[in-house]
């Protein structure tokens, strides 16, 4: 009996201690995303650079670079609106994100010039309550 008690004991610890926190997760699947496939190639004038995880806000953070005629901060802030409109609508569709959005994770996008890395024409970060 003591044998039996002691091998489920460390059973149960090891599948404890292998259990991926959703934070972990998080992290980890952005690490991945962002060593395969960043940077992207530049497709209707913006490049993904990177996805990152905010452990300490909990947001996901997506990286991007806007050129050619995107890459322009007055056309950017006169239709700042509908952008955010566009991207909300991703947020809500995205069963990529289904599991974050239940665990109340935000996200986050930031658009670069790609002229001028410095400068950020867009900077949106979405939460719980807009999704």
């Amino acid at each position: 009996m003591k044998t039996k008690l002691t091998i489920l004991l460390f059973t149960a610890i090891t599948v404890v201690a292998c259990h991926e926190s959703l934070e972990e997760r998080a992290s980890r699947e952005a690490r991945e995303y962002t060593q395969k496939y960043c940077p992207t190639p530049v497709i209707d004038n913006t490049r993904t650079d990177s996805l990152t995880f905010n452990e300490s806000t909990h947001t996901l953070e997506y990286w991007y670079s806007l050129s050619g005629n995107a890459d322009d901060a007055q056309t950017i802030k006169d239709h700042e609106s509908e952008l955010k409109a566009t991207l909300l609508n991703g947020v809500k569709g995205s069963t990529q994100l289904k599991v974050y959005k239940e665990n109340g994770f935000n996200v986050r996008y930031v658009y670069h010039s790609t002229s001028n890395p410095s400068l950020v024409l867009l900077d949106v970060t979405f939460t719980e309550k807009d999704y």
